[in-house]
């Protein structure tokens, strides 16, 4: 090959496009001759490009600050071809990506630019084609065939020359990837990756032979490498080529044999296509005269050999640029990537484990402490409540009653002091004693009138504060008859509502733990069980609260015991997997070679594969449909949980709505998740994931990932996975092997591993676990002096990797989201701001800089709004007093909107006017701020989704008030109409969202808005008395339809999209609760009610373009009242029905 080996600068120069607002631009790079591509560069703003150029010309221009470029090449070995050939794309990021290398070196005279920028600073890297540029017109590119002594500065010339001086700066091991401009992506060495992963496929016919190996050697090399010596420098290249061959000759002594066949192969195939090249660059300049003159072949491939030699003595160098590097450049830029895989859970550090009592949780706090650290609140409970045992032995009037419920509230602290000083080891035993005579209703009757009522509710309060001191104090109960003593208050004439509801409660605190539902289930030879009286209790004459609370025990009971059945069926599927031999893999081996080759053959394959993982498994079919139907009976029940699990407040009535009334009561699950704990759920989700019959089963993989994905939504869930960290561990690897095979593979499922649930699942522990280290770091650190902790910079530093990638990002946003979390990182800003450690201190703070970029990551991705109400005021105060930071005053325009501003129904008017205001801004970065008000607005404004067993509320009826009245219904309509009109440009020339950001903004207006109407739309056409005929909203619809989810980038709708489509459809659905059924049926009612209307501007926005075609035959699929009969104003002929059943069955 005659292909130069040498890396030029080929093209260096600035695309400049003035405009009010970002659009998508073109740009065209022609070359004077055919050139070979290797890299090309996005310059970012304030970099300099290159030493050798003047100042006006040498730094960078390039905003915005993120975009995507396209880049299209014309293919030289196509002369006849109509159109550019795709050359990729580059996700450009002036922190992280600013560098493209195709697969294959290219070759071509001219590319395509296209992007939303506003300007591009693009500088090109590649070599000369001297084969095909003496045949064509255009005299060939610089640098000239003899280099002059001293070479003038050129954009087209090999920039060698310029770094020839500072050659010894970077001998060794190549540098760490500098915060700004050209640098290598961060990750581990490419050498070793280039070994396991495949190579790509050339694209030009000429190097297909010499294109797999060159890439290999091309791939870690900076194009400014030198492997030439400094003396020598300006040699002739025949001289550059000699000593690269003597370098190559040395190391082929050095390797070994399979590399050396590898490289005489490779030169077997040059030394063929040497003659007629060295005939043709006889007629070229004297330079290739003297590579003619060389040794046949050797020195054709020597650049080749050159980067393995290069490589070898690591004296490739990189560019160089005059950065100064800043605390926030070191936080803006990875030296290496996250592997998540790299990384594992361990034991909870900071938070407790959530189905721990409070109770065990202080008896952990007090052993963590040690016994000689002061706890003045213990002890000081502790001895109140020795007295108070020791006080009234046998005394049981008034002052006992009264001691009686003081008691509860020293128990946590007192109770568990003395149990670790083994001072008092009978004091739960007389606790019991004393609770049994509470609740005993003859002694209750021998006390004066309130008195008796007074014992009897002390004594119910006593058993669920007992019951929170873990297995012991709960056996202590059981063993005292502490159930049939609260029957027989409950099954007692004359107990009025309210003592029946806390013996409730009572039995509620019992069965919470996992002895006492064992109990309770479990009846004896003599007597029925505690369930079998709880039903024949509630269905006696009860009053509608006491049957409430009496369910709620019930669909605990109901939950434990669907717990066994599954760890039963578990146990049953291990057994029956560990006793059959794998005698089948031979046959799948044998078969290896038939894969792909026909899809029906697939199906037919894939079909027998699973009827025979059946057959082999002796796992019957039916035991797999009954693993599903518990599996989605567990999440349902979590679901529904906050309603039918917990113990109806006193004074509460379980009404179907309410006004006001108490907040949602007791949370029960902790109580749930130590069911979890016993039955060790975890593990036998483990096991599932981990058979082969069950794992491939698509209804077992989805009501695994339902089950886990609602866990994973709260703090306490992501607790419980931590708490189990062994287990989890185990899981989080299941689930991901689940999801590298069918990636490998090509495959789509319809499980678990979809949308990666198992990365976000995965990234979304790990981000928790990097908060308790950031927690337990200021417990121990907060007296420090030193800014820059190695430990937090290093979890902080694992938290930011996590961010790039929308997988990460979304979990980061996320977890920080949940409770207080954020605090963690509002503290360590506040600890490292100006006023804390003074101006100069906290401007070099890499923590502070890390801390900024993380809570702008949080607020720009999350769309929790409670997180925003605790913490607004932190962030705001912050971006206030830093000024001079880039990420907080961006920071600061997201937060615009929240400023002076409580989160309730009268906040309404003033968020709507604020969304009128910058509507034009939408998409900008002067209108973040609109995200952030649609957020809150849902939030305020529109109902959870309903939940079977839960109240209605009406303060959303008042909200949705709020919002006509503020002309909410007009605003949302612009919006959605503003943001269509953005986003069909893109659209139209097949260009993606954009960057993660964008794409994330896009998405939240969209649900956000779409929720909104959807709420407005529901409350006022629910009734059938008033219509709304403002076409406006089916036709932005149905163009936001065509633009989001009509032609997704995965061949599939994923979970936002997915949503979006959902709110579109029933949006469209509400019109038709506008149908009056009362109004008599008619050719002219029919044509101007709601639904009628809707469907024909459906239809005409459809047929107003082709592009909409796809799209709207989507939504129509989904609006036609499907399946029949369909109402119409004739009677119709059986001929006509039998031709409307046949095109009802062709849908």
């Amino acid at each position: 090959m005659a292909v130069d080996s040498a890396m030029e600068l080929l093209f260096l120069d600035t695309f400049k496009h003035p405009s009010a607002e970002q659009s998508s631009h073109i740009d065209v790079v022609r070359f004077p001759c055919v050139v070979y591509i290797n890299e090309v560069r996005v310059i970012p703003p304030g970099v300099r490009a290159h030493s050798s150029l003047p100042d006006n010309r040498a730094y960078g221009e390039t905003s915005p600050h993120t975009f995507q470029l396209d880049l299209f090449f014309n293919n030289v070995s196509k002369p006849s071809a109509p159109v550019f050939d795709r050359l990729g794309s580059l996700e450009y990021d002036e922190n992280t990506s600013i560098i493209f290398r195709p697969n294959s070196k290219v070759n071509t005279d001219g590319l395509v630019l296209r992007g939303w920028y506003n300007c591009l600073t693009l500088a090109i890297y590649g070599s000369v084609d001297r084969v095909i540029s003496h045949d064509r017109d255009s005299p060939p590119p610089p640098p000239p065939p003899p280099p002059p002594p001293q070479p003038q500065p050129s954009l087209k010339r090999n920039p060698k020359h310029a770094d020839g001086e500072k050659e010894d700066q970077f001998n060794g091991s190549p540098p760490r990837p500098q915060p700004r401009g050209p640098r290598t992506p961060p990750g581990p060495p490419p050498p070793d990756d280039d070994e396991d992963d495949p190579l790509p496929l050339p694209v030009s016919g000429d190097k297909e032979e010499d294109a797999p190996h060159r890439e290999d050697y091309f791939e870690p090399i900076s194009p400014d490498r030198n492997s030439v010596p400094q003396e020598g420098q300006y040699s002739d290249e025949g001289e550059v080529e000699e000593e690269q061959q003597e370098e190559v000759e040395d190391d082929e002594d050095d390797g070994d044999v399979e590399e050396e066949e590898d490289e005489d192969e490779d030169d077997r195939h040059t030394v063929d296509s040497i003659p007629e090249e060295e005939e043709e660059d006889e007629e070229e300049e004297g330079e290739e005269d003297e590579e003619g003159e060389g040794d046949d072949g050797y020195e054709q491939i020597s650049s080749d050999e050159d980067g393995i030699a290069d490589l070898e003595r690591e004296t490739f160098k990189y560019p160089n640029f005059d950065v100064e590097y800043t605390a926030e450049d070191l936080a803006s830029v990875p030296p290496m990537t996250y592997d998540p895989y790299d990384r594992e859970l361990v034991p909870l550090l900071y938070f407790s484990c959530p189905y721990k009592t409070t109770f065990e949780i202080e008896i952990s706090r007090l052993k963590d402490q040690g016994p000689d650290k002061e706890n003045s609140g213990a002890i000081e409970a502790s001895v109140k409540l020795t007295e108070l045992l020791d006080l009234y032995q046998e005394d049981r009037g008034a002052k006992w009653v009264t001691a009686l419920e003081e008691i509860p509230s020293l128990i946590i602290k007192g109770l568990s002091y003395l149990q670790l000083k083994n001072t008092k080891q009978d004091a739960l035993d007389q606790l019991v004693d004393w609770t049994m005579q509470a609740l005993n209703l003859q002694v209750a009757l021998r006390q004066p009138i309130a008195l008796n009522v007074r014992q009897l509710k002390a004594g119910t309060k006593l058993v669920s504060s007992l019951a929170e001191c873990g297995a012991q104090g709960v056996m202590g109960l059981l063993q005292a008859g502490v159930i049939n003593g609260l029957f027989e208050l409950l099954f007692a004439d004359h107990v009025s509502s309210s003592l029946k509801l806390n013996a409730f409660k009572a039995l509620d605190s019992v069965i919470s733990m996992t002895e006492g539902m064992e109990a309770f289930l479990r009846s004896k030879q003599s007597e029925k069980s505690g369930y079998q009286k709880l039903v024949e209790l509630i269905l006696l004459d009860q009053t509608v609260r006491v049957v409430t609370a009496g369910s709620a025990i019930l669909q605990k009971c109901h939950f434990y015991e669907i717990l066994s059945e599954i760890k039963k069926l578990g146990d049953h599927l291990a057994e029956k997997t560990s006793s059959v031999p794998n005698h089948s893999e031979p046959d799948h081996d044998t078969d290896t070679g038939l894969e792909r080759t026909n899809p029906d053959y697939e199906n037919e394959v894939d079909a027998s594969m699973d009827m025979d993982l059946l057959e082999s498994s002796n796992i019957s079919e039916g035991e797999i449909e009954k693993l599903i139907s518990l599996l989605e009976e567990v999440f349902h029940l979590m679901e529904t949980a906050p309603h039918t699990m917990i113990q109806p407040p006193v004074k509460s009535f379980p009404t179907m709505a309410r006004i006001t009334g108490p907040p949602e009561r007791d949370d029960p699950y902790p109580v749930l998740f130590r069911y979890l704990h016993s039955h060790h759920f975890l593990e036998l989700v483990t096991l599932l994931l981990s058979i082969p019959v069950t794992s491939a089963h698509p209804g077992v993989l989805q009501a695994t990932k339902d089950v886990l994905k609602f866990l994973a939504q709260s703090q306490k869930g992501l607790l419980f996975f931590m708490s189990e960290y062994e287990a989890t561990n185990l899981l989080i690897r299941a689930l991901c092997h689940l999801y590298d095979q069918d990636e490998e593979e090509g495959l789509q499922s319809d499980g678990v591993i979809d949308d990666a649930f198992a990365l976000w699942l995965q990234d979304s522990t790990q981000t928790l676990q990097c908060i308790t280290e950031l927690f337990s770091h200021f417990q121990r650190c907060t007296a420090s002096e030193e800014t820059d902790h190695s430990d937090l910079l290093g979890t902080l530093h694992n938290l930011y990797l996590i961010t790039f990638n929308p997988v990460g990002r979304s979990a980061v946003g996320h977890v920080f989201s949940l409770e207080k979390n954020l605090q963690s990182l509002i503290t360590l800003m506040e600890y490292y701001s100006k006023e804390a450690l003074g101006d100069s201190k906290s401007k070099k703070s890499v923590a502070y800089n890390y801390a900024c970029i993380l809570i702008l990551v949080v607020v720009q991705s999350s769309s929790d709004v409670q997180m925003l109400e605790q913490h607004a005021a932190s962030l705001l105060k912050l971006c206030k007093a830093d000024e001079n930071n880039a990420k907080l005053q961006e920071l600061g325009k997201w937060l615009e909107p929240l400023k002076n501003l409580r989160f309730e129904i009268n906040c309404i008017p003033n968020l709507i006017e604020y969304v009128k205001q910058n509507i034009d801004n939408l998409m900008t970065p002067e209108g973040v701020g609109l995200t952030t008000a649609l957020r809150v607005l849902c939030n305020v404004a529109c109902p959870p989704p309903p939940v079977e067993g839960q109240q209605k509320d009406l303060k959303w009826n008042l909200a949705v008030i709020q919002l006509f009245s503020a002309e909410g219904m007009d605003t949302f309509i612009r919006v959605l109409q503003k943001l269509n009109s953005i986003l069909t440009q893109p659209w139209r020339l097949h260009v993606n969202m954009g960057t993660t950001l964008h794409r994330v903004t896009t998405i939240s207006m969209a649900r956000c808005t779409l929720t909104l109407l959807k709420t407005m739309l529901t409350e006022l056409l629910r009734g059938g008395s008033f219509e709304f005929k403002d076409m406006r909203v089916p036709s932005a619809l149905v163009t936001l339809h065509m633009l989001l989810c009509s032609i997704p980038l995965s061949g599939r709708l994923d979970s936002d999209e997915q949503k979006i489509q959902n709110d579109i459809i029933d949006i469209l659905l509400t019109f038709t609760q506008g149908v009056n059924e009362k109004l008599t049926i008619s050719e002219e009612t029919l044509a101007n009610n709601t639904w009628s209307l809707m469907l024909k501007e459906v239809l005409s926005s459809i047929l107003k373009v082709p592009e909409g075609f796809f799209s709207g035959l989507i939504l129509l699929s989904e609006l036609l009242p499907l399946p029949l009969p369909m109402q119409t104003t004739q009677v119709s002929l059986p001929y006509n029905m039998h031709l409307i059943s046949d095109c009802s069955n062709s849908f």
